[in-house]
């Protein structure tokens, strides 16, 4: 909720009260994830979550959007992909700190970078699969320049703790809207790569069908690498092994230079295709509890 539609006292008390409380209880979990050893803390918070998560509403919505994109998948299957879930984003809550040592302990692999040799700045588009945050790593792995695109948080105090992963990901990031549009631009033109997470509902997106259902789904990067020129590259996240991670890049992909509005539609329609391939193959690491049809689930 914004400030703006709080009075006074409310205002002072998030100001003061509720949001370094907030902040305090974060640094203490952040603690608490730095003593541990990698794999432990993966572990336990993955067990964690698995216990906790099925009691939020956060589970009830994402049991609905399972059934809501994939129909046929029965109780016992919901079950069992839900619990599986959980645990996949306890693990990745765990792990997001940790995130420098699990590359340098080689946790974190890369698979179809050959390509990025032969191109000098794009786009690597992935979805909320396995842990996301691997993909982020792919800079400080082959010493790319490379961008993220930040959504603040209600919170400023956490959203400041939470902006520094473009630390660890040596990256540049741009706060959503007009100045993330603008350094989009600027990254590539820089010969630089930015990494999206384009399976999540834009309200300023286009609803284009993902699981049969109209969603709002994100284009501007078409947009701007058909003005540009620049590839886009596919990545697909996986975890397998507990805390061990894999990303794929798929051979780019290049946009028209003065691709129509249907043509870029028609991109985001294969996008989310993909996407749907990526989540059924593996549905339990996906972000279910996300309201990716907005109100319709």
């Amino acid at each position: 909720m914004s400030l703006s539609y709080r009075g006074p006292f409310l205002t002072l008390l998030h100001r003061f009260v509720i949001w370094p409380a907030e902040m305090l209880l974060l640094l203490v979990v952040l603690g608490f994830i730095h003593l541990l050893p990698i794999a432990v803390a993966s572990a336990l918070f993955g067990r964690l979550f698995a216990l906790v998560g099925p009691l939020t509403p956060w589970h009830a919505r994402a049991r609905r959007q399972l059934i809501y994109a994939m129909p046929e998948t029965g109780a016992d299957a919901q079950k069992i992909i839900l619990s599986k879930m959980w645990d996949n984003l306890g693990r990745t809550v765990a792990e997001y700190p940790k995130m420098q040592a699990l590359l340098r302990q080689g946790r974190i692999t890369f698979e179809g970078t050959q390509a990025l040799a032969k191109t000098k700045g794009g786009f690597m588009v992935g979805a909320h699969l396995g842990n996301w945050e691997a993909l982020a790593m792919i800079g400080p792995y082959l010493g790319l320049r490379t961008g993220l695109v930040y959504r603040p948080l209600n919170n400023p105090y956490i959203s400041f703790l939470l902006k520094r992963r473009a630390v660890s990901a040596n990256a540049d990031i741009y706060e959503k809207g007009r100045e993330a549009a603008m350094g989009m631009i600027a990254t590539v033109r820089k010969g630089g790569y930015m990494m999206m997470l384009s399976d999540q509902q834009l309200r300023e997106g286009e609803n284009i069908p993902f699981f049969g259902h109209p969603a709002q789904t994100a284009i501007a990067h078409f947009k701007i690498a058909a003005r540009t020129g620049v590839p886009v590259f596919y990545a697909r996240t996986r975890r397998s092994n507990g805390c061990h991670l894999h990303v794929k890049l798929l051979p780019p992909i290049y946009i028209a230079p003065g691709a129509s509005d249907d043509e870029i539609k028609q991109e985001a329609q294969k996008m989310n295709q993909l996407f749907e391939a990526w989540i059924e193959d593996a549905p339990e690491q996906w972000l279910w509890p996300h309201r990716r049809w907005g109100k319709h689930t």
